[in-house]
């Protein structure tokens, strides 16, 4: 029996169902309660699977709200497209979290670099952080390229991933220069360019840069910057997922699963992390 979720009370019992769901009463608070109580997917018509995997399959593919909806009508799921842009405003950010806790220690050599976005109409900027490894240690959208900008997206990368760098690659932008003196005082700063014939360049992240916008290009829900950031945050964080860069409930962080054997613990990783998420979250 699940603990009551108001007084984590263990006197449990069955106390019938609400539609096809099993209802719960605590003899401590005496009130009742289901499985999604206490949950952000509480009060909601379908269950936590069916709106998980809308937003997955959002986040993820190249699909329209559209797709995602003749998507889940060929599995007997009768949603509209605002139901997934809704679904996807409200779940994407939790799950990004949540993948963000289960992803391992960043490297100590970063790659950052910035590029730009449209964001209601206007051209906004996209900062994120690479690692040594290809993971993504952190990305954040701005309206402007300054150096407010980038001692935000080196300060957030410090404080979310809870471990400084000791060198960090970006470009000759004058504020990463200064930003990066200000954050991150004992990193070392290494300022280049792309396709250098030798030493440290921006290619790595510059090439990263392709997938994630590629995905964001047909994408609906960035009338502002809020919205806009809930979204790129989800994209890069589920496509983190397969390559091995999140912990799964299948597959090692090794790589030493098979191709097929990581496609199937990407597509219940969302799912996996979404039975740890709670309204504190």
């Amino acid at each position: 029996m699940p603990p009551c979720p108001r007084c984590a009370g263990a006197d449990i019992k069955q106390d019938g169902t609400v539609g096809a769901t099993q209802r719960y009463r605590c003899h401590t608070c005496h009130r009742t309660f289901i499985a999604r109580t206490g949950t952000p997917f509480a009060g909601h018509r379908w269950p936590q699977e069916v709106l998980v995997t809308a937003v997955r399959w959002y986040r993820r593919s190249r699909l329209l709200a559209a797709d995602v909806c003749d998507l889940l009508a060929a599995r007997g799921v009768a949603v509209s497209a605002r139901t997934v842009l809704y679904g996807v405003q409200q779940f994407a950010p939790l799950l990004a979290r949540a993948g963000r806790r289960a992803a391992g220690r960043p490297g100590v050599r970063r790659w950052c670099a910035e590029t730009d976005v449209r964001v209601g109409g206007t051209w906004a900027y996209r900062y994120r952080a690479l690692d040594a490894h290809g993971r993504v240690v952190d990305v954040l959208l701005r309206t402007h390229r300054d150096l407010a900008s980038a001692r935000a997206c080196f300060v957030l990368a410090v404080y979310r991933r809870r471990r400084a760098p000791k060198e960090v690659i970006t470009d000759q932008h004058p504020a990463a220069v200064r930003a990066l003196r200000d954050a991150v005082s004992g990193a070392t700063h290494t300022p280049c360019g792309r396709h250098r014939k030798s030493g440290p360049d921006t290619t790595p992240i510059a090439r990263s840069h392709g997938p994630t916008q590629d995905r964001l290009r047909p994408m609906r829900g960035r009338q502002s910057l809020r919205t806009g950031q809930r979204l790129v945050a989800g994209v890069e964080r589920a496509r983190a997922v397969r390559p091995g860069h999140v912990a799964t409930p299948a597959a090692p962080q090794d790589g030493g699963a098979g191709h097929h054997a990581r496609a199937r613990a990407a597509a219940t990783t969302s799912l996996w992390r979404a039975d740890g998420l709670h309204v504190a979250a």
